[in-house]
């Protein structure tokens, strides 16, 4: 029997896809927001996570957070 994914786990997999469409256009962001029933102990260990990417920027919103990035170069 498959053990069923953690809160902070489904909310992970949730913001990669976002994250994923939203890298494909040439803004380079994505505004993350909460949904009803989400966790603010998973979002906010989610944050602190992506903001220890070097060349990502995190800024605090109304709603949730503008998450921007620049491409690393190869």
């Amino acid at each position: 029997m498959a053990k069923k994914p953690s809160s902070y786990e489904l909310l992970g997999q949730r913001i990669q896809i976002e994250i994923a469409a939203a890298s494909r256009r040439e803004k380079r962001q994505v505004h993350l927001k909460p949904e009803n029933g989400d966790s603010p102990d998973d979002w906010d260990r989610l944050i602190d996570e992506i903001s220890e990417n070097e060349n990502v920027d995190v800024t605090r919103t109304d709603e949730g957070w503008l998450v921007s990035w620049v491409p690393v170069e190869a």
